[in-house]
């Protein structure tokens, strides 16, 4: 019939497991790198309002609170108009533990004052305020590496540890 199909050791699927996490966050901070990327070099500068400013309280990862600069501005583009909250390109938004940290970050914007904003022609209703990236596309890329050498090593181990067993039988 064959021969009989034995899972894998603990430690290799937890480390695979891990290994597959790792490479996931290194698509996600590619996927927005490139996704930033286009924002930035399709952009055009148009003139904005701001309308309001906010700290919004989200939850983090940690399963704490998180705490995201929000600053709502309107702009026209091609004779309509436009209302976005988003001050880097991109869906990643910025993130801060301490609410006083990202309330600090909206100092740069004062309701009713005029301001610069940037457009991507070919998603005008989402305009963003800063012209760079948010540094959290470079953040997922670095990390999921990291964890990918935290797997390696795991996979490593467990490769040995079959080494050894084998070669007391």
């Amino acid at each position: 019939m064959g021969l009989p199909v034995q899972p894998p050791k603990p430690g290799k699927a937890m480390s695979t497991f891990v290994l597959l996490v790792g490479l996931g966050l290194i698509g996600i901070g590619a996927y927005s790198y490139a996704a930033d990327s286009v924002a930035l070099e399709n952009r055009v500068a148009v003139s904005a309002e701001v309308t309001d400013t906010s700290v919004e309280a989200v939850e983090s990862s940690r399963g704490q609170n998180a705490y995201v600069p929000v600053v709502t501005f309107q702009y026209r583009f091609q004779g309509t108009d436009y209302t976005s909250d988003r001050i880097y390109p991109g869906d990643a938004q910025p993130q801060y533990e301490e609410r006083a940290t990202a309330a600090s970050r909206l100092s740069a914007y004062t309701v009713g004052e005029s301001v610069t904003a940037y457009v991507n022609p070919d998603a005008p209703g989402q305009a963003f305020l800063e012209d760079s990236r948010s540094g959290m596309a470079t953040g997922a890329v670095i990390v999921g590496a990291l964890v990918c050498v935290i797997a390696g090593v795991g996979l490593y181990q467990a490769r040995r540890q079959t080494r050894a067993r084998e070669l007391q039988s």
